[in-house]
């Protein structure tokens, strides 16, 4: 619960914190996307009108515990006929009265388990809401590192087309004096059509990933700031896995919302047990009543009060009582093993993403040494092209490793990042102030490099 609450008080610390409006095509970097996603997602508003929906059922169930006063009233016309020596007259006059009752339970287990149940409930709806809240979180990260993943793929892709052609070219100037043969031009050709269709591709990417980010949004995005290339990637803190399932255990949200659900199921088991207890309430009314006592008299008026006890036990309902009680008990075992389920899977999920951290940690370090070997072996192959020990499909696959080896190197950077995020939001941490850690190495630039920066070795 304490978890929940603090996702909340920071959800509301960064709507606070951002106060501009993002108008379409205007740059926004992660926490302003990340504001406009809370102003207009869909799922998260469904889920905060199912929240403050549960929580009316506290309110409810309530009422059936507190008094309730009932006001009532009648009236009636009434026309007499007397008929005698050969004439008829009438008579008209009016019956009328009002009356209240109030009804106070005394003793009633059903309503008072039932308000127990639902209190249970409404904070189970806290921990459904934050689960969601923190999806937001996640689904905002991921579409916009998945935007910066396609703008840099197009980047890469647009790169290695300029390259590939000015190979192409170069191809075609040897081939005219001589130099080279016709094959070396149609593989230089071929590779520059592949690479054409590469940057068509990625192209389009960006456009499904910037469409992506606006069913988030509700608002066209065509610019996002670039992730500074020197972010450090670094192993999980603390280093050690059973903490963090510890903490999962602890914290995630989607168990806490399980405990929560046990424990509805055995308020819920309560609630059909006392289906069997007597009941008691008291009852007090008042009456008053005006009726016409026709020619004979002046009409006759009458107030009345009671006071009461009422008390009833339930003998035999054809086994209803019975089965719901079983009913129950089977609907307690159901949610005692789903809790079960969901431990095992937080468990082994946190296990999973700790270990694919750390394994992107050094997967970035790796591909970021390839792309320096990638390009010393392009250099090499170059070289070897122009004195003739190499020819041109060489050349072009050394080009196509470079490349590819930028891209894998981008990706890992990515992959680390939201693998980071899962791991957190898995043992139940993830809050904004993520993002804002996060959004310190989100910084605009114009620097078009894909070189990177690689740690330095010991």
């Amino acid at each position: 619960m304490m978890a929940s609450k603090r996702l909340l008080v920071g959800i509301g610390a960064a709507v606070m914190a951002l106060s501009g409006t993002i108008q379409a095509q205007e740059s926004a970097d992660l926490l302003k996307v990340y504001e406009l996603a809370l102003k207009n997602d869909a799922d998260l508003a469904a889920a905060q009108a199912s929240f403050k929906a549960s929580s009316e059922s506290v309110n409810q169930s309530r009422a059936l515990l507190l008094p309730s006063i009932g006001v009532q009233a009648n009236t009636a016309y009434q026309r007499d006929w007397n008929v005698g020596q050969g004439a008829t007259a009438t008579s008209d006059y009016n019956h009328h009265g009002w009356g209240a009752t109030l009804t106070q339970p005394l003793f009633n287990l059903s309503s008072w388990f039932n308000f127990e149940r639902t209190g249970i409930l409404t904070e189970q709806a806290r921990q459904v809401l934050a689960v969601e809240q923190q999806s937001l979180i996640m689904r905002v990260s991921e579409a916009y590192f998945n935007v910066l993943r396609a703008e840099d793929a197009l980047s890469t892709a647009q790169a290695e087309e300029r390259a590939v052609q000015r190979q192409l070219e170069q191809t075609q100037q040897r081939f005219e004096v001589g130099l080279i043969a016709e094959t070396d031009v149609l593989e230089a050709r071929a590779a520059y059509d592949g690479a054409r269709v590469a940057r068509i591709q990625a192209n389009n990417q960006v456009s499904v990933s910037l469409e992506n980010l606006r069913t988030l949004t509700n608002v066209y995005i065509g610019d996002l700031v670039k992730l500074d290339k020197t972010m450090p990637v670094a192993t999980p803190a603390p280093l050690v896995v059973e903490q963090w399932v510890n903490t999962s255990i602890a914290q995630n949200l989607t168990l806490k919302a399980a405990r929560e659900g046990v424990s509805a199921a055995e308020s819920q088991l309560k609630v059909s047990r006392s289906g069997h207890a007597p009941t008691l309430s008291f009852e007090a009314s008042f009456n008053h009543d005006v009726r016409h006592s026709g020619d004979s008299g002046p009409d006759n008026k009458k107030n009345s009060t009671i006071y009461g006890l009422k008390a009833s036990l339930p003998i035999f309902s054809g086994g209803g009582t019975s089965s719901k009680v079983r009913e129950s008990g089977y609907r307690l075992e159901e949610s005692q093993m789903k809790y079960d389920s969901s431990l095992r899977q937080v468990t082994a999920n946190t296990r999973n993403l700790f270990n694919t951290v750390n394994a992107d940690v050094e997967r970035v370090d790796a591909r970021c040494q390839g792309i320096v070997s990638a390009s010393s072996a392009l250099k090499a192959t170059q070289s070897g092209y122009e004195v003739g020990t190499r020819n041109i499909v060489d050349v072009l696959d050394a080009q196509k490793s470079l490349y590819g080896a930028q891209r894998d190197y981008l990706n890992a950077r990515y992959d680390f990042i939201i693998n980071t995020l899962k791991l957190k939001q898995t043992a139940g941490t993830l809050s904004p102030q993520d993002l804002k850690d996060l959004n310190a190495w989100i910084r605009a630039s114009k620097d078009d490099d894909l070189t990177p920066v690689c740690k330095k070795d010991a």
